[in-house]
């Protein structure tokens, strides 16, 4: 519960250094206020017609060519409350219609993603994103992963149901990765 406080003189009548210090504990109530009450960060916080909180704006930087991709990856942000690109951890954009990845190396914090379902065919991309952990790729029209063999953090790769993958590459994969192969590569 956010507690107020009530002055019996306004902060604008008082001395200097009265006012100061009337700033400082407003601003440690204003503070425990939002630590207890979890989305007042999202708010502008003003006394006397002075700002005493502005909040962060949330990351923008970037572009995405594919409008499927921009929207999932915008609403991530939007739900995440992502402040920079590298706070981007995990992205989930199965059934999107996403065609292109272009741009999307600019979050190099990702460590899940998933792109279940989708049309994507091209992953040099994602070659970039070094911190990738866990990779899913079932039901796209990948045909070579050899750009996603050089991604040293990578334990997990699924690419189920992409019919024209060349099986022969998969090979290349480190020992320790966990590849969930399609079905015409399994025989």
């Amino acid at each position: 519960m956010l507690q107020i406080l009530y002055l019996s003189q306004t902060v604008s009548s008082l001395t200097a250094r009265r006012r100061s210090g009337y700033r400082l504990i407003v601003s440690v109530l204003l503070a425990s206020g939002l630590a207890s009450c979890g989305n007042l960060d999202q708010y502008g916080i003003t006394l006397n017609d002075r700002t005493l909180y502005t909040p962060r704006d949330l990351f923008e930087d970037y572009y995405l060519p594919d409008v499927a991709l921009s929207n999932c990856v915008t609403q991530a942000i939007e739900d995440g409350q992502v402040f920079a690109a590298g706070g981007l951890e995990v992205l989930n954009c199965s059934e999107a219609g996403i065609k292109s990845l272009s741009g999307l190396s600019r979050f190099s914090g990702l460590k899940r993603l998933k792109l279940t379902d989708n049309d994507i065919r091209n992953l040099v991309e994602l070659s970039k994103l070094t911190q990738l952990e866990e990779l899913r790729l079932d039901a796209n029209r990948v045909v070579d992963i050899v750009p996603l063999t050089v991604l040293s953090s990578l334990n997990l790769v699924s690419l189920d149901d992409n019919p024209a993958l060349q099986c022969h590459s998969l090979v290349r994969f480190r020992s320790e990765v966990d590849v969930i192969s399609p079905e015409h590569c399994s025989s």
